[in-house]
């Protein structure tokens, strides 16, 4: 009969031990699976949707920019704003190769994001433009931005304004 509770004993310990590494495997806890960045650009009601297709050249236009940092350490985020149009070129590994805008800067813990307000214009009338928002991150080696891959946009017909 002691065999049989030693037995016992020790198939319970095995499972506990199996169900616990089960358990870690299942809930990466303390680690980063993969991590990542996010880029949003948000609409005028701070949705993405309801973006502005039409705008009048000049005129300061309203948008919100989202970032959220998921890379597992503390990031130094650099978003650019980029005018271009339909033959610009951007893609992961190279941003658009057209001055800035402007630029926004902010500095995220793991985990956190912000969202703020950006107030745009565009001066000169004309069809398709494409608003490009570049994510750039600080880079500790260089001792400087590099470009995230991250980027998104929107496309733009800016109109003349009406002269009464």
């Amino acid at each position: 009969m002691l065999i049989d509770e030693e037995v016992l004993a020790v198939v319970l310990a095995i499972i506990v031990v199996a169900a616990g590494i089960a358990v870690l495997q299942i809930f990466p806890i303390g680690r980063i699976a993969e991590p990542f960045s996010e880029l949003a650009v948000l609409g005028p009601e701070m949705k993405i949707a309801d973006y502005p297709k039409e705008i009048v050249a000049g005129e300061l236009f309203k948008l919100y920019l989202y970032v959220r940092n998921y890379e597992g350490k503390v990031m130094y985020y650099n978003v650019r704003v980029k005018l271009g149009n339909s033959s610009t070129q951007i893609n992961e590994t190279e941003p658009m190769n057209v001055p800035v805008m402007t630029r926004y800067d902010v500095v995220l813990l793991d985990g956190d994001n912000f969202t703020w307000p950006v107030a745009l214009s565009i001066d000169e009338p004309g069809v398709n433009y494409r608003l490009v928002f570049e994510m750039w991150v600080y880079d500790e080696g260089s001792d400087g931005f590099r470009y995230h891959g991250r980027w998104c946009q929107l496309w733009l017909n800016v109109t003349t304004p009406i002269v009464p």
